[in-house]
């Protein structure tokens, strides 16, 4: 009974990041599929948080959006200013360091999504827009989000990856997704080429190093990477990781300031 609590919980919270991530009212389908979670279940959850006040129902369009009460829990909480301030900032310089695309990212259910991008200044260059989706499941970072889990989540959001029909099991298996992310969960900087990946994605040529970064008290989860050619990458691995540690470094360093 408790672990299912707490599994609702977390759910919870899914949905109101899918609300923000979109920034409009959802139906109930489209909540689902983002969450890569059974429709019963979330119309469920749906249910109890709009008889509560904290979210509110269009009968006309038959979608949800969160309501003032919501925004005002949360109002004192200044994420807008550390996200586009300190983080913003480091992006900047990682980019200024590297010569290539630096990107924020976040968790998003089944899926990893990047939130702030920083364009290459090289020739021959990767772009992924704000608002893109990948497979947690088939990415570094999202490997190292899950390591930030207990083992149980992260077989979780495996199970729904499989469950939701966007990955098959016979190509990647139970077994390849705990050994990859155990590989993952023993860096500090992880590096992964899409050509490697099970999935095909939009840069089959590119490559990304990434880290977890701190964060305030409170605050989701982030994570910063530098992207590019594979083969721009691999040569300046060392060089590009070194200065992700320092941004990593430097982020701590700035919020043990503040507090």
């Amino acid at each position: 009974m408790a672990e299912q609590l707490v599994k609702s919980a977390a759910r919870v919270f899914a949905i109101l990041e899918q609300f923000d991530r979109v920034r409009r009212p959802q139906r109930l389908k489209d909540l689902a599929e983002g969450l890569g979670q059974p429709v019963s279940s979330t119309a469920a959850l749906l249910k109890s948080m709009t008889a509560q006040g904290y979210l509110s129902f269009e009968l006309q369009t038959r979608s949800y959006l969160p309501t003032g009460r919501l925004a005002r829990i949360v109002s004192w909480v200044p994420f807008e200013r550390f996200e586009q301030g300190i983080v913003a900032e480091t992006m900047r310089t990682l980019q200024r360091q590297t010569n290539e695309m630096v990107v924020l990212s976040v968790e998003a259910g089944i899926y990893l999504e990047y939130v702030q991008t920083v364009r290459s200044t090289e020739g021959v260059q990767l772009y992924i827009a704000p608002g893109t989706r990948r497979l947690m499941v088939q990415t570094s970072t999202g490997w190292q989000f899950l390591n930030q889990h207990p083992r149980s989540h992260a077989l979780e959001v495996y199970a729904a990856t499989i469950a939701a029909g966007v990955l098959d099991e016979r190509s990647f298996s139970r077994d390849a997704f705990l050994q990859s992310l155990d590989m993952h969960g023993s860096w500090n900087v992880s590096f992964s080429r899409a050509r490697d990946l099970v999935a095909p994605t939009a840069h089959w040529d590119g490559a990304m190093v990434s880290l977890m970064i701190p964060v305030p008290e409170g605050h989701r989860p982030l994570a910063l990477g530098v992207g590019g050619p594979a083969y721009r990458l691999e040569q300046n691995l060392e060089h590009i990781s070194k200065c992700l540690l320092s941004a990593q470094a430097d982020i701590r360093a700035s919020l043990a300031t503040a507090t």
